[in-house]
């Protein structure tokens, strides 16, 4: 008999653990209903190992057994209910894992919610402090420096009636433009009104009509498209212009010679007119009396223009003069205001330097750690030369004569700083003075050669004068030549006349009805009446622009700044170097 054990006999599995409930694979197996096989079916069987069904009340994480023999051969019902109870077991574990979840979620949602509303609160917390920190240090420096309270109250409403201008401009602006947007939206409605007027009568035109319109409506865009680019050219080449004579200004060399080309071309002109005055002599005189009447004309035209320009240049120096007794008014009324101005610029700097020492405190704090130790090291060799000039002590001068050297050399820094001045202003006087030499120098030679080449054109005309216009016969003839073939053009001319005039008083009264159907149209009405209000509109954006840009202009306070910066250190040099030279 073959010792192996059978299917149906071998024992229950999952280990020694006896606490373990009765596995299916302890019951009477499928091969006690039959005749026995003693041949095993285990030695029949290819055994693949692959984890079995958890069996343990469906709890995971038990330890798994060593898999004996092929395993189960027949699912029945009892396997498939414990494996549906695995599987809800699993599912009821995952639901309450992710509900887990979700709670934690949510209480870290409310937990980011509270510790948002509590970083904005402490940060309101800390520019309120910062505000009061700095009303402080003002308070401070003040107590310091024994300002009166008057004062700081006339600077407090200084300030706020600034604030109080600066927003009422503001509102003025935005009702400004929410007037706009409102005019714009009537205006866009008005529009579309009469896009839909257009369109219900372009849909009662004939068909010839509308293909007609379709056509011009198609030229119409196109010629906007080229209106639009020619347009950004104009403005493309304008910048360009622009910045071409930005650098003209910045070239002494082109300033010159746009100079020399604007001379060139009023000699240009001269000589121009000078020809036409000799010219004039020798003309008949009635052509000479129309080109006489037509230059009377044209220099009353340049005399008007030039009694206009002199006008708006009048008004412009008025305008500026009253500007100046203006701005010098306002600088006398400001200049007991000087000691607010300063106050408020020492408000400015102290709430500038605590912003600056909060947003770089660590930087900072290693930057003074280092000069402490530069400065400890510095005090000990002040300390180790101090100890050596004591001995020297007798031999320095009193305060008396301190005093009369500072001054001293206070007096020649000065006159050093004068002859400097004098020097660089001198020199460049120099240089004006040198390039007008260069000028008249170039002008003389330029005026002697122009002189000779008049000189050489009169002599020129003179011989023209004496051998060529004394050939009036031969003139004549052509003359009346000319005049014969100009009488039989006349003739045919005046033969296509009364045609001519039909077609065009017949013209003529269809344009003048086209033009009172075009002046009686209401479209034609609202549409003039749109231009205006769209040019009006676009004249007061741009006044708006140009006063926002103008304010803008003249709160830049960042070149005062630096410039205040520049000074504060070469002060700061200035006195580390004289303290240096007195030890």
């Amino acid at each position: 008999m073959d010792p192996r054990l059978g299917t149906a006999q071998r024992m229950q599995m999952g280990g020694a653990n006896n606490n373990n409930r009765m596995t299916t694979a302890m019951r009477q197996g499928t091969a006690a209903r039959r005749e026995a096989n003693f041949s095993g079916v285990g030695q029949n069987t290819k055994v693949s190992v692959v984890e079995r069904p958890i069996t343990n009340h469906g709890v995971g994480g038990v330890l798994k057994t060593a898999a004996q023999g092929p395993g189960r051969q027949i699912y029945d019902r009892t396997y498939f209910n414990n494996l549906l109870k695995q599987k809800n077991t699993e599912i009821m574990n995952e639901i309450n894992k992710m509900k887990q979840e979700v709670e934690d979620i949510n209480k870290d949602n409310s937990t980011y919610l509270t510790l948002e509303k509590k970083y904005e609160t402490l940060i309101k917390d800390v520019r309120k402090y910062e505000g009061e920190l700095a009303d402080y240090n003002l308070a401070l420096d003040k107590y310091r420096s024994d300002t009166k309270p008057e004062d700081i109250e006339a600077l407090f409403m200084h300030i706020k009636n600034q604030n109080d201008k600066q927003r009422s401009h503001l509102d003025n602006l935005f009702a400004e433009k929410r007037d706009m947007e409102n005019e714009i939206g009537r205006i866009e409605s008005q529009i579309q009104e009469i896009n839909f007027a257009n369109e219900a009568r372009l849909n009662d035109l004939d068909p010839e009509q509308r293909n007609e319109y379709e056509k011009l409506k198609e030229e119409n865009g196109g010629l906007q498209q080229d209106i639009n680019q020619n347009r950004s050219d104009l403005e493309e080449t304008t910048a360009r212009l622009a910045q071409a004579e930005t650098r003209l200004k910045q070239d002494n060399l082109k300033q010159r010679a746009q100079h020399l080309k604007e001379e060139k071309a009023t000699l240009t002109k001269r000589k121009e007119d000078l020809e036409l005055q000799t010219n004039e002599m020798n003309l008949p005189f009635p052509e000479a009396r129309e080109r006489l009447l037509n230059r009377i004309k044209q220099d009353n035209a340049e005399i008007k223009q030039a009694e206009k320009d002199v006008a708006d240049i009048r008004r412009i120096i008025e305008t500026y003069q009253r500007n100046i007794k203006e701005i010098e008014q306002d600088l006398q009324e400001k200049k007991s205001d000087e000691n607010e101005a300063q106050k408020y610029e020492i408000l400015y700097q102290k709430e500038k330097e605590i912003n600056e020492f909060m947003q770089s405190f660590e930087d900072e704090k290693n930057t003074y750690e280092q000069q402490i130790a530069t400065h400890q090291s510095t005090i000990a060799a002040l300390l180790e030369h101090m100890q050596k000039n004591m001995a020297r002590q007798n031999k320095l001068p009193t305060a008396a004569q301190y005093k009369d050297q500072k001054e001293d050399l206070a007096f020649k820094q000065g006159q050093l700083e004068n002859a400097e001045n004098t020097y660089a202003r001198l020199k460049v006087e120099l240089e004006q003075r040198q390039n007008d030499l260069e000028k008249i120098k170039t002008l003389e030679g330029r005026i002697e050669k122009e002189m000779q080449q008049v000189t050489e054109k009169i002599t020129e005309m003179e011989d023209e004068m004496n051998n060529k216009f004394t050939k009036t016969d031969d003139l004549k003839v052509v003359f009346d030549q000319e005049k014969v073939r100009l009488a039989s053009i006349r003739t045919v001319i005046s033969q296509y006349k009364p045609g001519l005039s039909k077609q065009m008083t017949y013209h003529s009264m269809k344009h003048d009805t086209k033009k009172n159907q075009i002046l009686q149209s209401d479209i034609y009405n609202r549409l003039n009446d749109i231009e205006k209000k769209l040019i009006n509109n676009e004249s007061q954006i741009y006044a708006i622009q140009q006063y926002i840009e103008s304010k803008g202009a003249e709160s830049n306070y960042q070149g005062a700044f630096q410039d205040c910066m520049a000074l504060c250190s070469d002060i700061n040099m200035d006195l580390i170097k004289k303290s240096l030279s007195v030890q």
